[in-house]
């Protein structure tokens, strides 16, 4: 997860997010990602996981498309250096393929990861209820987000809230068309954008990601504006989870994710200065 910022970055004008979702394979089941930035800041969660997914998807037969993945932070990654990807090709079933894989830096583990991959198959479909009206893009605020990922949002959360909800998001630059295995990339990256829980809770502050999963509910492809909701999550024992469906500019819904975080005890209170 990402925190807002104040204003865009210079990787923000110059970088696509088709440059991100960039592995180069090393050996069988082996790749790395060389690095994007190089200011220092922390390997954005996001990241790690779309590349983990670009990895596993390396390694499937033709014709096998990501339908869910489920993942834990393990340690902060650094943004300036390359992270190796290590894939493990647990079973490859008539339909299904079931693949880990870790994210390395130094020889410790990230992130570690579980994808599932199938063949697409038709079938009766059924989706909740339509979320609450939202004006189009065009009609909303820009978020800042120091990401390749132009964001928009109609109602600003206030100071507690800190991270918007409801958003319209599209990717900086063009994805190539017809690659699914990129385009769920860039699903996952944007998956990891903004929180569906309050910064504050009481005296406590919302920390890193600990968990995090996604569910591609059809061949996955983002052309155009997508709408992410949020919606209300849970916390407890200094641990908070949310839930959030992705859909398209139909209102169609292409994703669902659900996320865990940590809350830490040394938030100011709210209406510190």
């Amino acid at each position: 997860m990402t925190e807002v910022d104040t204003g865009p970055t210079d990787a923000e004008d110059l970088t696509t997010l088709n440059d991100v979702l960039k592995i180069e394979q090393l050996d069988r089941d082996l790749f790395h990602a060389l690095p994007i930035h190089h200011d220092g800041r922390p390997l954005f969660g996001g990241q790690i996981a779309a590349q983990c997914l670009l990895a596993c998807g390396a390694t499937v037969p033709e014709g096998r498309h990501p339908h869910s993945l489920h993942g834990y932070f393990l340690r902060r990654g650094d943004s300036a250096r390359p992270v190796i990807y290590r894939v493990d090709r647990d079973r490859d079933g008539r339909s299904y393929s079931a693949r880990r894989v870790v994210a390395l830096q130094d020889g410790e583990v990230l992130f570690s990861m579980a994808a599932s991959f199938r063949v697409r198959t038709d079938g009766a479909e059924l989706d909740g209820e339509p979320p609450a009206s939202m004006p189009p893009p065009d009609e909303c605020r820009a978020i800042p987000s120091g990401l390749p990922l132009d964001a928009r949002v109609d109602v600003w959360p206030d100071r507690t809230q800190f991270f918007p909800t409801r958003f319209h998001v599209r990717p900086i630059g063009e994805l190539p068309v017809g690659d699914v295995l990129v385009h769920a990339a860039a699903l996952t990256y944007m998956s990891d954008f903004s929180a569906g829980l309050p910064k504050l809770l009481g005296g406590e502050v919302l920390g890193p990601s600990l968990d995090h999963s996604l569910w591609f509910h059809d061949v996955p492809n983002w052309d155009g504006w997508l709408r992410v909701d949020y919606e209300p999550g849970a916390a407890g024992g200094k641990r908070g989870w949310y839930s959030g469906a992705i859909r398209d500019e139909a209102g169609r819904r292409i994703a669902s994710l659900a996320q865990e975080m940590v809350y830490r005890d040394d938030a100011p209170a709210p209406d510190a200065p």
